[in-house]
């Protein structure tokens, strides 16, 4: 006579597992002492109070990241990030006008370093906004 064992199924494993951690859960907050109605009105409670943490993390968080990063790199940099953005944005458009011009031959120059200065000036005001 050969004895042959098989292992539980799939579901049956995963209904064990999860009858394990509903132990535990009683266990670890003492529900098992509870009646069935206030088991009901413990979980709501901490169903509520955990979908408001999620819900506030998931509006607020970014946030206050954003604003721990300015701070930071207002510490580290010396001046605010809509300053430096704006500083690269001109920068940018200054070696773009630059290179318009070295294109062109330079006719014109006057006219086209007050066209780069109004950009420059244009790209600063609408980043300090920021």
């Amino acid at each position: 006579m050969s004895q042959t064992t098989t292992s539980p199924g799939v579901f049956m494993s995963f209904s064990r597992w999860l009858r394990l951690k509903n132990y535990q859960y009683e266990v670890t907050f003492s529900l098992y002492m509870l009646t069935p109605i206030e088991k009901v009105v413990f979980n709501t409670i901490l169903l509520l109070f955990t979908s408001m943490l999620v819900t506030a993390a998931y509006i607020y968080l970014p946030d206050h990241v954003l604003s721990l990063y300015r701070h930071i790199n207002y510490y580290w940099a010396g001046q605010p990030v809509a300053d430096q953005i704006a500083s690269h944005a001109a920068n940018m458009k200054l070696s773009a006008a630059a290179n318009a011009v070295a294109v062109s031959g330079g006719n014109d120059i006057m006219s086209t370093a007050t066209r780069i200065a109004e950009a420059a000036a244009a790209s600063a005001a609408g980043f300090k906004e920021l």
